[in-house]
Formats: structure tokens, C-alpha cells, sequence
């Protein structure tokens, strides 16, 4: 076998055996002299015609290999070292609840939040970012993707109507940090750090303690980023046309006693230079590629068999005139 060159089939090259039985056939009953009443149809045979009559088995044989050959998929191998950029993994923690619908952002506090996330998104480089929604209940939108023209299609999707608000109306931060450092540890490679970015408003009136929460989002080595969005005044809710007989405000307080029993950091989303901080604060974190892989790469020789069968048959074609040419 040449050097570098293999085969997909090369069982098939068993049928270059039948070679020798073919050429016993066509010499022994298909020998193209042997036309009955040879000499009423044809005139003696010239020169010209006694070479193409020596060289028409060789190629006949020839094609026979080459067809072979074709059939048992020949091609080179190589091989190719893929190294995934470097990065981290963060998942970004969005409060979905009706307090989110306030008014104290134009238009509210969950259109603040989106475009928050987006700009976020658009400004992660090869960084694995998944979503998780929360209101009472939690929710994971996307996992862990490079694939960042993915996520922003269904983070545009993202309403409080994602959830259920009958069922699950509330917000439960504790259990949405909770289930996303659950989330994030399956999802770890080793050597590569991950962060927690938390949008919320900070009224977390339901679930686990939000202290608790913290505390195993530290243990785990999950860097923890809250961001607080909403006014420290006030402010009602307006849910499908009905007023809320509640009043909705951020809660600084318990979004920077998260913040600190993780060691992490907490900002608010009126600070201008708010996001930029956490780009900061992630871009000190270790990042590492997501996989070295060995990728196979073949390329099959099997059109240039074919290329080359075209003008063996036409010789075939040729040569087979030259034997037999009428009489004018």
C-alpha cells in the first residue's frame, strides 16, 4: 500500500484475483478475431489492427483494477489537534417574578434585566454561559454553551410567563443558587473556574435560606456576582392589567449578605460602570480550553478513480474499433 494512503473497503481488492480468471475467458471464448463469416464482413486486418488487438486486454484489465481500486474507497488520513478557546463557565441567574414587572426602569425592571444578560452575552468571547430563570420555582433555560448566537434568541423569549406565576408566583433566590451551583459543578472541567451571576431585585420570600445557599455556593468555589436592579423607593406592580396589592423595592440588604458569605461581590444596576466591574472581576479568573481533541479528517481519492476510468474506456472504445471496421 503506498505510504499514507488506506483503504474504507479493502476487502473489495480481493476481486483483483478474478483478474487472471478473466483474461483465461477472454482469450479462450472472447477473442475478438473469431467473428463467424470473418471474411464477408471484414476486410484483412492491418496493422494498426494487430496493435489494438495486443493492447486492448491490458487495458480491459486495467479498468477491471481501476474500478476495483474506486469501489474500495481509497484516502488519506490526517490528522488534526483542535484546542477549544480558553474561557470560564458562567451561568447567568435571572429573577423572572412579578416584582420584576416594576416600573422604576423604562420599561420595567425585567426589560433592565434582558438587556443587561444581552450585553453580557455579546461580550463573553469563547466564555460557556447558560441561563437559569427563577420566580419560585427554577428553571434552566440553556445549558453551558459556547454557542452565544443560541442564547440570545431565547433569552429575547424570557417574559414572567415562562413560568407559571399561578403556581410558581414568589422568588426563591436560595433555591435558584442553589440548583445553579448543583448545575455547574456536573458541568465542571477541571481547572476551569465558574461564576454565578445573580440579576435579581432581592426579595427572596420563599425556599431555602438565602444565607445557606451562599454558603454552598462558596463551598463549592463558584464565584458568586449579584447584581441588584430596582429602586431603593417603593414602587407598585401591575400584573395583566390588574395592580398588585403589593409594593415592590430592591433589598440591597439581602443581596450584599449573599455576596459577602460567598465572597463575592454585589453591585448595583444604576451604577453605570456596574457590568463593566464584573468583566473585571471575571476576566482575574483562570480560564482553561474546553477540550483537546484529535479530529480525523479523510480525504477520498475516490473521484480521481473515476477521472481515471473515463479515458481508459475510451481507449476500450478506440481499440475496439480499430478491430472491427467493415468493409466499404
Amino acid at each position: 500500500m503506498i505510504e499514507g494512503l488506506e483503504l474504507g473497503r479493502p476487502w473489495l481488492l480481493w476481486g483483483l484475483l478474478l483478474v487472471p480468471l478473466y483474461v483465461y475467458l477472454r482469450l479462450r471464448f472472447l477473442r475478438g478475431d473469431v467473428v463467424p463469416y470473418s471474411p464477408l464482413q471484414f476486410g484483412p486486418q492491418s496493422r494498426r489492427g494487430r496493435l489494438a488487438a495486443r493492447l486492448l486486454l491490458p487495458v480491459e484489465i486495467a479498468v477491471l483494477a481501476v474500478t476495483l481500486l474506486g469501489l474500495a474507497a481509497p484516502y488519506r488520513r490526517t490528522e488534526l489537534e483542535l484546542i477549544e478557546d480558553e474561557g470560564i463557565d458562567v451561568a447567568l441567574v435571572l429573577d423572572v417574578s412579578l416584582s420584576m414587572l416594576a416600573e422604576d426602569f423604562e420599561p420595567n425592571r425585567l426589560e433592565a434585566l434582558r438587556k443587561i444578560a444581552r450585553d453580557f452575552i455579546q461580550r463573553s468571547g469563547s466564555t460557556r454561559i447558560g441561563v437559569v430563570i427563577f420566580a419560585k420555582d427554577v428553571y434552566v433555560q440553556t445549558p453551558l454553551t459556547t454557542d452565544h448566537g443560541v442564547l440570545l434568541p431565547l433569552l429575547d423569549a424570557v417574559t414572567v410567563h415562562t413560568l407559571d406565576q399561578n403556581r410558581s408566583g414568589g422568588t426563591a433566590i436560595g433555591d435558584a443558587l442553589l440548583a445553579t451551583a448543583e448545575f455547574l459543578e456536573r458541568s465542571r472541567i477541571e481547572g476551569r473556574d465558574q461564576a454565578l451571576v445573580l440579576i435579581t431585585d432581592g426579595e427572596s420570600n420563599m425556599g431555602i435560606e438565602t444565607t445557606l445557599a451562599a454558603r454552598y455556593v462558596r463551598e463549592l468555589g463558584i464565584r458568586l456576582y449579584a447584581i441588584g436592579i430596582g429602586g431603593l423607593e417603593p414602587v407598585g406592580v401591575e400584573f395583566e392589567g390588574t395592580r398588585l396589592d403589593y409594593l415592590a423595592v430592591l433589598d440591597d440588604t439581602q443581596l450584599r449578605a449573599i455576596a459577602e458569605l460567598s465572597e463575592g461581590r454585589y453591585y448595583r444596576a444604576s451604577e453605570v460602570d456596574a457590568l463593566e466591574e464584573v468583566f473585571v472581576e471575571l476576566s482575574r479568573l483562570e480560564s482553561t480550553p474546553l477540550e483537546v481533541r484529535l479530529v480525523d479528517i479523510r480525504r477520498y481519492l475516490t473521484d480521481l478513480a473515476a477521472l481515471g476510468l473515463l479515458p481508459l474506456f475510451a481507449l476500450c472504445l478506440f481499440l475496439g474499433g480499430r478491430l472491427r471496421r467493415p468493409l466499404r
